[in-house]
């Protein structure tokens, strides 16, 4: 009997703090790292994936280009997910990652473009339908808690899943990881298909439409979609440019560059942590301006710790911290600018963000022959410091 109370405690207690269900949070959880883990995994990995397509590593930047246009989709994607529900769009996604996971494990060079194309579309379909899935189901005053608790499976898919891909890799070839999150993709959607309470929330197609062109003529969802872009752009070029890095000038290997992603992960986690506990009571959009600012700082100081191996990992951690506590703090102050149109809004704010992340790993993989590290983190730099002055000027905490 005290078993019984003690869970049923621990419920009442996640649902009074997060605002949704234990059951709830676990399963949205655990998607989302599958999620997380297909997309993340391409980045620390560059030179051991881009050697088993048989492509240069610029080449593979302009793969990585190609895939986050799928983008350009999103606030379609996102119109339809007002329009018919979240949890649908949802399924979709995860159907399209396993046609674009299945897909890259039987390609070579250029005819990689096609898979990729629908890994990417599937992040930018789940991503903001599961974010306005979770904000139709919880209060302004729990918003920022219950979007980190599923935010955080970004962390722990760099903390725990990246180290076991860097094994994979090693002991089975670069084949192995890709194969076996297909499979899980397909598991996960007759997961979200058949267990995922839908949420009553529609939005007729005439009003759908009408949506998506007021709000691209709104001055603060125009500087939310320039700060996605600006800030998306820093986060494409840590992603890409630490591996490239380490392995070129450092001799890391794939296991190595997953143990990094460990390191890499743990700062993650405690940044989407830290994020989730303050958000919601520091202000959403004094949280995303001190994150966002604290990654520009950082970018500014990691070529100065040039050859020194502990000083790079503890300035790559750091930088990291800040960045993932700007992206858990960044969501739902982006989900206020737009309360009636959620969906529509994250699908934009994706569309921003693919933006972002095609063009940062592009300018990595081009400058980084050309003119090296200092430039790639002064670029990351001056990209946050212009997303700061976005946010200052004109996002609020709360839209009416």
């Amino acid at each position: 009997m005290g078993e019984v109370n003690n869970k049923s405690a621990l419920g009442m207690w996640v649902q009074n703090f997060f605002g949704l269900g234990l059951g709830l949070i676990a399963s949205l959880f655990s998607i989302r790292l599958i999620v997380d883990t297909s997309f993340r995994m391409l980045y620390p990995f560059v030179p051991q994936i881009s050697g088993g397509l048989q492509v240069s590593i610029t080449v593979f930047g302009w793969l990585l280009m190609i895939r986050s246009a799928s983008a350009i989709f999103s606030p379609m994607i996102g119109s339809l997910a007002d329009r018919y529900g979240r949890r649908k769009i949802m399924a979709f996604a995860l159907l399209s990652q396993f046609i674009g996971m299945a897909g890259i494990t039987f390609s070579r060079g250029w005819w990689t473009v096609l898979p990729l194309f629908f890994c990417g579309l599937a992040v930018n379909a789940y991503l903001p339908a599961q974010q306005a899935y979770i904000s139709d189901l919880v209060s302004f005053e729990r918003r920022g808690r219950a979007l980190a608790s599923t935010d955080v499976a970004f962390a722990v898919s760099g903390m725990v899943m990246m180290p076991i891909i860097g094994w994979l890799i090693n002991a089975y070839g670069w084949r192995a990881p890709f194969l076996g999150l297909s499979i899980l993709s397909v598991f996960i959607a007759i997961l979200t298909w058949s267990y995922l309470p839908e949420t009553k929330k529609r939005t007729s197609e005439k009003q759908a439409s009408a949506n998506m062109w007021e709000l691209l003529r709104r001055r603060n969802i125009q500087a939310s979609m320039g700060v996605s872009i600006l800030f998306f752009i820093g986060v494409g070029i840590y992603m890409t440019f630490w591996s490239i890095w380490l392995t070129e000038d450092f001799g890391f290997d794939a296991l190595d560059s997953g143990l990094m992603a460990q390191q890499i992960g743990i700062a993650e986690l405690f940044g989407a942590v830290l994020a989730g506990l303050v958000v919601d009571r520091f202000g959403k959009r004094r949280t995303s301006l001190t994150g966002v600012l604290a990654s520009a700082i950082m970018f500014a100081l990691i070529p100065l710790a040039r050859e020194n191996l502990l000083a790079i990992r503890i300035l790559l951690v750091i930088t990291v911290f800040w960045v993932e506590l700007g992206i858990v703090a960044l969501f739902p102050l982006y989900g206020e600018q737009a309360p009636n149109a959620r969906a529509t809004i994250f699908a934009l704010i994706a569309l921003g963000n693919g933006i972002g992340l095609a063009v940062g790993p592009l300018i990595t993989t081009s400058l980084w022959d050309l003119y090296g590290l200092g430039a790639i983190t002064a670029v990351a730099a001056i990209s946050l410091i212009l997303a700061t002055g976005l946010i200052w000027f004109f996002l609020n905490d709360r839209v009416e």
